[in-house]
């Protein structure tokens, strides 16, 4: 039965030590000798009493080693499951992963899973319908924790928002979900690299401060982190991807010859002339072609920072709130009142 044992004094196998990329014959020196496979982009190598798997680029140094917690029928996979050992930082893994859940770290966008990083080396937990079915060991630098930028005292009421807003989501949803996707707020770097969308375009201050409290990570399926408006979910959107959920929507722009008719659109207070106006600022999608919008330049009679839903099929352009801060609280006075169905997706994976 093999033993893994990472801490922050270095990585072992069988009382072996082991840096990445490994020498195969180190590997075998730790766990016998294995079952070969050659694939067009890999060397894997299979240990099938033990459920365990190595990765190699060239064939004799492995960067990366997988443990099977349940089989799978690749011809590569092990014949058994790993009922080995692996101590983490001094736990047991599996325990220290119940009590450390906040500490896992998303190795790439849509990652719900997530993986500790310990002495420059990360254990990825793969999971399917939540439940881990594998492991990954592999190098990874631990990354700089980023730092919240400080909100703008003017936006300090963002705070108790948010604050109220998780505190009604958490009643719902456990924070062990995988669709729960809360993230620490933006940071200085992340407002620089990510707040000029084009040109004189910018996602404006109360947007940015909005974010500064906390940010979401993208989920590819859905996110705690939505509202309910007229009967539909709009979830929000990374800080990160509005540009890009921005340019998807320039893409829908017709030539002036094709436009069709905006008889339902509150001209006197949305200021438009094609699908969409430049200046509307997405921050929450509802992953048909639907957003709701932050709209930077109001027409005569609307204000600057109102809320418009844009409907994709439909054209229309509703203002669903007067601002940011009015959408939030109308949210969570629903889910006080029991507003709940929009979450029932994410209920039923839970349970």
């Amino acid at each position: 039965m093999a033993k893994l044992e990472l801490s922050k004094n270095g990585f072992q196998i069988n009382n072996i030590n082991i840096e990445f990329p490994i020498d195969i014959k180190v590997l075998k020196q730790a766990l016998g000798n294995s079952r070969y496979t050659k694939k067009k982009y890999n060397h894997i190598y299979t240990w099938d009493d033990q459920g365990i798997m190595a990765f190699s680029k060239e064939g004799d140094k492995v960067e990366s080693i997988g443990l099977e917690l349940e089989l799978r029928e690749y011809d590569f996979c092990a014949k058994s499951i790993f009922t080995g050992e692996f101590i983490f930082d001094g736990y047991e893994l599996f325990k220290y992963y119940e009590n450390n859940k906040k500490q896992l770290v998303k190795l790439f966008k849509g990652d719900r899973s997530g993986a500790f990083i310990l002495n420059g080396i990360s254990v990825w937990f793969d999971k399917e319908d939540g439940k881990i079915t594998s492991l990954s060991i592999s190098p990874r630098k631990e990354e700089e924790k980023k730092i919240s930028a400080p909100v703008d005292l003017e936006f300090k009421f963002f705070e108790p928002l948010w604050k109220e807003w998780i505190s009604e989501i958490n009643k719902i949803v456990s924070e062990n979900n995988d669709y729960y996707n809360l993230a620490e707020g933006i940071s200085e770097d992340d407002i620089n690299n990510h707040s000029v969308i084009e040109d004189e375009i910018t996602i404006p201050p109360a947007l940015v401060n909005f974010y500064k409290v906390h940010n979401v990570d993208y989920d590819a399926v859905t996110s705690a982190f939505q509202l309910a408006i007229n009967n539909w979910s709009y979830e929000l959107i990374p800080f990160q991807d509005i540009t890009e959920e921005w340019i998807s929507i320039q893409d829908l722009q017709f030539d002036e010859d094709d436009l069709p008719e905006q008889d339902e659109v509150d001209f006197e207070k949305i200021k438009t002339n094609n699908y969409a106006n430049p200046k509307w600022i997405p921050f929450a999608t509802g992953r048909n072609g639907d957003y709701l919008l932050y709209d930077t330049d109001p027409a005569s009679k609307g204000k600057f920072g109102q809320i418009i839903e844009l409907q994709n099929e439909s054209w229309s352009r509703i203002i669903v709130a007067d601002s940011l801060e009015e959408l939030i609280q109308n949210e969570i006075n629903n889910l006080k009142a029991g507003k709940t169905e929009h979450f029932s997706f994410i209920i039923e994976k839970e349970n």
